[in-house]
Parts: structure tokens; sequence; C-alpha cells
């Protein structure tokens, strides 16, 4: 098991800061959530020299902030294309190909998709991620992907429990 340091505990900051932002059934306040939780991952992941994680997770953070301004297609495609520019470089591990994959799936879902569906979409990418965190040995994005996952499944769960209650 990982040693306890600076960097793993600034990662167990990320977490507390992301634990929350699943539960916003607020398409809004769950962006703008996600962008100051990315930003502090950022730093986790620059301090443990995950440079790859690190790039996507400073593009996610812009990502999700413009997805609270617009959901145009070119931005889209800009921060699509820019974590693959500036991911792919710094790839040294195969494993690291994920999280640029995972986080390009979270952003067509942040910019096209809403409620259940955009959902759906950053649990894959969670999935991405957890993989990611677990093979760097990140305690802290290991522990916050798994609890995505599972917030996010049980807001999922709930969105769509409300969406059949006012159907019936």
């Amino acid at each position: 098991m990982p040693e306890l340091d600076f960097p793993q505990t600034i990662g167990i900051v990320a977490f507390l800061i992301g634990a929350t932002a699943f539960l916003h059934q607020d398409g809004h306040k769950f962006r703008l959530h996600l962008t100051v939780f990315q930003i502090v991952l950022c730093s986790h992941f620059i301090l443990m020299g995950a440079v790859t994680a690190a790039v996507g997770c400073g593009i996610s953070a812009l990502r999700s902030y413009a997805s609270t301004r617009t959901q145009s297609s070119p931005v889209m495609w800009f921060f699509i294309g820019l974590l693959w520019v500036m991911g792919l470089p710094n790839v040294e591990y195969s494993y690291e190909i994920l999280t640029i994959f995972g986080a390009s799936v979270a952003t067509w879902s942040l910019f096209k998709a809403q409620g259940i569906h955009m959902r759906l979409l950053i649990l894959f990418n969670s999935f991405c991620w957890l993989t990611n965190n677990l093979l760097l040995g990140s305690i802290g994005g290991t522990m916050m992907e798994a609890t995505f996952i599972i917030v996010n499944a049980v807001t999922i769960y709930k969105m769509y429990r409300n969406s059949k209650q006012l159907t019936v």
C-alpha cells in the first residue's frame, strides 16, 4: 500500500471535495463542483508525477467549467482534441490511455447529454479512472473513483425512480 505523504494527502482532499459532486441532481451545480474537484485532483497528480493524469484533469477542469457556459460542439471537440494532443505524448504506461479515453467520453457527455444519459457516460469515465488510479497507486484517486461510482449509481437510480413516478 502506498505511503500517506503530501501528494497522497492532497489526493484525499480531492476525494473529500469530489465525494459530494455526484449528489447534485442539478446539472449546472454538478459541473461547477466537478471543476473545483478537478483542479485539486490535478495538483495531486502533478505531485505524484503522473503527467498524463494531471494533463487530463487540468483540461477536464477547464472543460467542466466551459460546459456550464456553452453546449457548443466546436468547444466540445476542442477539449476532446486537446485531451489527445496534450495527453498522448505524455503516456508512459498503456493504462494511461484509459484516462484520455474516459475524459473524452465525459467531455462529450457534459456538452451533449443530460440527466441519466450524462450520468451513465460519466460512470464509464469513472471506471476508466479507477483502473488508472489503482495501477498508479493513488489512494485518494482510488477512493474517489470508487465513491463516485457508488454515489453516481445511487443518484442515477434515484433520478430513474423519480422519472418513473412522474410518468405514473
